[in-house]
């Protein structure tokens, strides 16, 4: 199937050419003839499966003039930011990106002339509230990783902003997984989405998990070793505190890796810069970063993913693994379990089914910490 195959312009389908995107992804072809249809769609797809062309190519192709006809929402500025640039990528239409840590005046401009908006839930419901933000001929209402902005405490934020919208619209409702409490939103607001789960996306194919056990004073020099031995290009390590990624990376780095710590507490222009650094920079091959500071990265280069620290839920650990190994690249993401880890990843472990590596595998070298 082509993109032309969806109803798309010639426009539209020429812009994805020039940027070598010729064939449209498992979750774009089940939701895009749903959407131009008018439908309500709750989606169900992994990190990377392409679900930002999913929702905002029908929305391109039917937004006019310079009112706000859609809203999109995103747990973070960062991916807030590259939803933006993906639709200036695909067509001439005006975007604004709303988001909090800057000065207002660009976005209530901004605002004014863009006929679609990407945000985050807490500062665009700032400019709702004063007025600055106009919903009234809002036709698209967009969530993306709509669990991740329950998971971090957005749900209060959420629903006062879909008290500002016009009852007639089209809502999208996109994740990685549907848990109960977007279901509960849903039938709270009489929004009764078509249902679309994508069983299995490109990456996840490509993608090796297993998990290995590590005793607590080894941790540092396992991880050190399998950064060291594998052939990768980018690599992502989970860390459960902010402490914990500026520790860690300080000793990766005594030890002769390039990492660098991401987390909530580094100002919004040091987060930019390390993620760009990483993507485009060269020289950061690892990022030791928290699941908050990390639901930004959106990088197709990331081959490996390694849980320093165990994820809390299976729905947290997909998150993760799903960085590594996008669009039918192969990945691979190791997660490294201390004794008292076990019981809480029996659970993951059990209904992903991942197996275990075998330690003896490792080639161990010992790192100074």
């Amino acid at each position: 199937m082509k993109f032309s195959d969806l109803n798309l312009s010639n426009e539209i389908v020429d812009k994805l050419k020039q940027q070598d995107i010729t064939e449209p992804t498992k979750v774009q072809k089940e939701s895009i003839p749903k959407i131009f249809e008018g439908k309500d769609v709750l989606v169900e797809s992994e990190t990377g499966s392409g679900k930002t062309l999913a929702f905002s190519l029908p929305i391109i192709e039917s937004v006019e003039g310079n009112q706000t006809q859609a809203l999109i929402l995103s747990p973070t500025r960062e991916l807030a930011k590259q939803i933006s640039a993906e639709i200036r990528n695909a067509s001439d239409k005006e975007v604004v990106t709303i988001y909090g840590g800057v000065d207002y005046k660009p976005q209530i401009k901004g605002a004014k002339t863009s006929s679609i908006v990407a945000g985050t839930p807490g500062r665009v419901l700032d400019l709702l509230n004063k007025g600055q933000l106009k919903v009234d001929d809002l036709d698209y209402f967009v969530l993306d990783e709509a669990d991740r902005m329950l998971d971090m405490g957005f749900q209060d934020e959420l629903e006062q902003i879909i008290n500002h919208l016009p009852d007639q619209r089209q809502n999208l409702l996109f994740g990685a997984t549907i848990p109960t409490g977007l279901k509960k939103m849903c039938d709270r607001y009489s929004i009764d989405p078509e249902v679309i789960r994508i069983e299995e996306s490109e990456h996840t194919r490509n993608l090796d998990e297993k998990y290995v056990n590590a005793k607590r004073d080894e941790k540092v020099s396992m991880l050190y070793s399998l950064l060291e031995d594998r052939d990768r290009d980018l690599s992502i390590v989970f860390c459960k505190t902010k402490n914990t990624t500026r520790w860690l990376a300080d000793k990766l780095r005594k030890n002769g890796i390039e990492a660098r710590a991401l987390n909530g507490d580094m100002s919004q222009n040091k987060r930019e810069k390390v993620v760009y650094d990483f993507e485009y920079g060269g020289e950061i091959k690892v990022i030791v970063a928290t699941d908050v500071a990390a639901r930004g990265i959106d990088i197709d280069d990331v081959t490996h993913v390694f849980n320093y620290d165990v994820p809390d839920t299976a729905d947290t650990y997909t998150h993760r693994i799903g960085r590594a190994g996008r669009q039918g690249r192969e990945g691979e993401a190791i997660t490294l379990l201390e004794k008292n880890d076990h019981q809480k990843f029996r659970k993951i472990k059990k209904k992903l089914d991942i197996p275990r590596m075998d330690k003896d595998s490792i080639n161990m070298k010992k790192v100074q910490v």
